[in-house]
C-alpha cells in the first residue's frame, strides 16, 4: 500500500486504479517525505492543503480506522449506539449540557469532545477547536474509554501542551 501510494503521489500509478486514493495519499503525507507530495495530493484528491492536513493527524491518530472515522463515522446499529452512550454517562465527571448521539457518533459538546465509531468497530476520540472536531489519540473498542482519551486529549489542548 505504502508503494501504491508512493507512485499515485509520483503520477506513476493511476489514481482510479487505487484502493481509496484518499487514505494512499494520507498515509503517503504522514510521512517524514510526505510534505514534498502535498501539493500533488491537493490536485488527485481534490480537497484542500488544510484538510489533508486534518486527515493527515487522523491517520497518525489512529491509522486507516481513523481517516475512515474523521471522513465520516460508520453507522451504528440502535442498541450499539444506546450502550455507548450509557457506558459515556458513566464517565462524565461534571455533566454540562446533554449527551448527542448521532449516526455513529456520542457528542458531549459541554466538555468539547466528541467520539465516532469506525468501520473496523473502535470508537475514536475527537475534540472541539477552531469550528470543527479535531482528531486526537486514544482509539479504543469500549466507548467509555475513547471518551476518557478525548477528555484527555482536550484537557492537554487547554493547558497549551
Amino acid at each position: 500500500a505504502a508503494d501504491r501510494a508512493a507512485a499515485m503521489l509520483t503520477d506513476a500509478y493511476p489514481a482510479a486504479e487505487a484502493d481509496d486514493p484518499l487514505v494512499d495519499a494520507v498515509r503517503i503525507l504522514a510521512t517524514p517525505e510526505g510534505r514534498l507530495h502535498t501539493a500533488q495530493a491537493v490536485r488527485l484528491t481534490g480537497l484542500p492543503a488544510e484538510e489533508l492536513r486534518w486527515l493527515v493527524l487522523a491517520y497518525r491518530h489512529g491509522g486507516t480506522g481513523g481517516v475512515a472515522a474523521a471522513v465520516e463515522a460508520h453507522a451504528a446499529e440502535p442498541d450499539q449506539l444506546a450502550s455507548a452512550v450509557r457506558e459515556v454517562r458513566k464517565h462524565r465527571a461534571l455533566a454540562i449540557g446533554e449527551l448527542v448521539a448521532g449516526q455513529g457518533t456520542v457528542s458531549d459538546s459541554g466538555a468539547g469532545v466528541q467520539i465516532r465509531l469506525g468501520p473496523d468497530g473502535r470508537w475514536y476520540p475527537f475534540t472541539s477547536g477552531r469550528d470543527r472536531w479535531w482528531p486526537a489519540p486514544g482509539a479504543a473498542g469500549s466507548p467509555g474509554e475513547a471518551y476518557q482519551a478525548a477528555l484527555r486529549a482536550r484537557s492537554l489542548r487547554r493547558a497549551g501542551g
